[in-house]
């Protein structure tokens, strides 16, 4: 079977994050990035990373991955790879920051503006409670800001805060997606982005939007 250019690309871009991984002590990279690995009696290791309420698993050596068919997409399983290289043990600091205040995030915050918070803010901005159930899906913590908030933990420490504001008569409805001080330790700026944005579509997809979900590293690369 001959592979499109762009599948060929794909696995090049997935074995190269297994290949940044290979050779790292992986139960240490572990306990930086609270996850877990564990040796299998038929030899392999198998990664388990806690992922928006639900466990991901990558098994080593072979780097075969198993996602939950909710959550499974491509630019998630490269952002999982990455996420284990980066791991660190720095500890989340319940500080809340926009994309613009991570390392070199000023210069494209503008763009998740149009391609996140506003069809989030549409979609749930004059509906209360749906944002809710979504956010029910997919591990969302209710935590008190605006009029509807929720924290969702794509990993571990890589930690997102969706803000929403119902719209009424006078204001149009408005969302902020915000990250932890910490999520620049674990995931660079351009990847977070990403992060961001799959958060997103995983939510619009829920509320019945067509939305892409399963490659979003287009948007970096």
């Amino acid at each position: 079977m001959i592979s499109s250019p762009q599948e060929e690309r794909k696995a090049k871009t997935l074995q190269r994050a297994l290949d940044e991984i290979a050779d790292l002590d992986l139960e240490g990279q572990g306990r930086k990035g609270g996850f877990t690995c564990k040796a299998l009696a038929d030899g392999r290791q198998q990664i388990s990373i806690p992922s928006f309420g639900d466990t991901l698993s990558i098994f080593f050596p072979q780097g075969d991955i198993e996602f939950p068919a909710f959550i499974d997409s491509f630019s998630l399983q490269v952002l999982a790879l990455r996420y284990i290289k980066l791991s660190c043990d720095k500890p989340i600091t319940g500080e809340w920051i926009a994309y613009r205040d991570l390392p070199g995030g000023r210069f494209y915050a503008a763009t998740l503006v149009p391609t996140v918070e506003q069809p989030l803010a549409q979609a749930f901005g004059t509906s209360p409670g749906l944002l809710a159930k979504a956010a029910a899906g997919f591990g969302g913590l209710k935590v008190d800001y605006g009029d509807e908030a929720y924290v969702f933990y794509p990993f571990p420490r890589t930690p997102l805060l969706s803000v929403l504001h119902w719209g009424d008569e006078e204001f149009e409805p408005d969302c902020r997606i915000l990250f932890d001080r910490c999520c620049s330790h674990y995931l660079n700026t351009d990847d977070l982005k990403i992060l961001a944005t799959q958060l997103s579509a995983y939510l619009l997809k829920w509320s019945g939007a067509q939305v892409q979900i399963e490659n979003l590293l287009w948007m970096v690369e």
